[in-house]
């Protein structure tokens, strides 16, 4: 039986992650394999596998049962990963989680790693490092980025080195800069932007399965698998590219939101996925959809209709959204339901990837918090 809890339910306060082994085969790639459990929140009490190699607990999945397609017969859900772990959220909790045993197991320098001033990413990298004793840098783009912004002083207070750069050199760095990380970071494991890589695409591929085992077990409805659509928002397009991969149901398709549009396209998805099999085709063509028109003016922009809607959705909810990714996202949904695109007596679930410390920054640049 699913579990619908009160927003404020309280998160982790203990985590065990004890790292086994790593297995490197003769091709160079490499498993990584845990012993132990995470902790899973009180109102859930287990946790979920992922296939042999290590174990996050599941994050619950809430209805939300007031919504414009309610009179369809819609049935709507947020993914509750913003409940994972209470400093390290959502989507980066998913993302690092395989890291940080191959680092712990190979690269005793550390990480380092690349943001911009505001970056959920170097926020988690950071709290990670403090938490699991990991040496972490952190090169930020901008080389004006003010070190004592919340997200850069939070990042500072948990022993992150910072390393303010240009933009020409962000992107340098980002896009085949070793020489110059190697020299000024040695040793270090490299960890792309987003924590991007192919052990956080086989990590949030889970979500999907999760979603499926959820509903599966809710009582209030029967789950048949037809028309089901997974939301996802997207930055660097990582977990949108793990949770097709993940989805195996015929009649299922993942609408990914991006928070910026530009360079964020169909190849973004299939580059990540690599060589990975995904179920066929459903009957209306691709397993994945992306949806441009909910950018709302760029990246971390003001958007008041956006913002008004955060708060409105919060009252009925309960669910806070963050106000980058998460928040454009279930806007879209909600002008989705409005417009009629789901077909009746569909099953819409919103993946909720965390990043709520985002609101710091947005108090600071435009004077509004949640």
């Amino acid at each position: 039986m699913l579990e619908n809890p009160a927003v404020k339910s309280q998160a982790w306060n203990q985590i065990y992650f004890c790292v086994l082994h790593v297995i490197r085969f003769p091709t160079g790639s490499t498993q990584v394999v845990f012993d132990g459990n995470l902790l899973a929140p009180a109102h859930t009490g287990k946790t979920i596998s992922f296939g042999v190699f290590f174990n996050l607990p599941i994050s619950p999945l809430q209805v939300v049962a007031d919504h414009p397609g309610k009179t369809a017969g819609i049935n709507l859900f947020v993914k509750r990963d913003d409940l994972l772990h209470p400093e390290i959220q959502g989507n980066k909790w998913r993302k690092l989680a395989p890291v940080i045993a191959e680092v712990r197991e190979s690269f005793p320098a550390g990480i380092v790693t690349f943001g911009g001033p505001y970056s959920n990413h170097l926020h988690a990298v950071a709290a990670a490092g403090r938490i699991f004793g990991i040496p972490v840098a952190g090169i930020v783009r901008g080389k004006h980025a003010g070190p004592d912004n919340a997200t850069l002083r939070d990042a500072r207070e948990n022993g992150m080195t910072l390393c303010p750069v240009s933009k020409q050199m962000y992107d340098a760095c980002k896009h085949g800069g070793g020489d110059w990380i190697g020299r000024e970071f040695p040793g270090r494991y490299i960890l792309p932007e987003g924590g991007s890589t192919r052990m956080a695409v086989e990590s949030c591929a889970s979500i999907s399965r999760e979603i499926i085992s959820q509903l599966q077990q809710y009582q209030h409805f029967t789950f048949s698998g037809k028309d089901l659509y997974i939301c996802v928002p997207a930055g660097t397009g990582c977990t949108a590219a793990g949770i097709v991969a993940g989805l195996e149901e015929q009649n299922g398709q993942v609408l990914i939101f991006p928070v910026v549009n530009r360079d964020f396209n169909i190849q973004t998805i299939r580059q990540l996925l690599g060589d990975r099999q995904t179920a066929p085709p459903t009957a209306s063509g691709s397993r994945f959809r992306i949806l441009y028109e909910y950018e709302s003016g760029g990246f971390a922009r003001l958007h008041p209709p956006v913002l008004d809607f955060v708060h409105s959705f919060r009252r009925h909810s309960g669910i806070l959204l963050d106000p980058v990714y998460t928040a454009k996202m279930m806007f879209g949904i909600y002008d989705q339901l409005g417009k009629g695109v789901f077909p009746p007596g569909s099953t819409v679930v919103a993946v909720h990837t965390g990043g709520l410390q985002g609101w710091q920054g947005f108090q600071e640049r435009w004077g509004v918090g949640p």
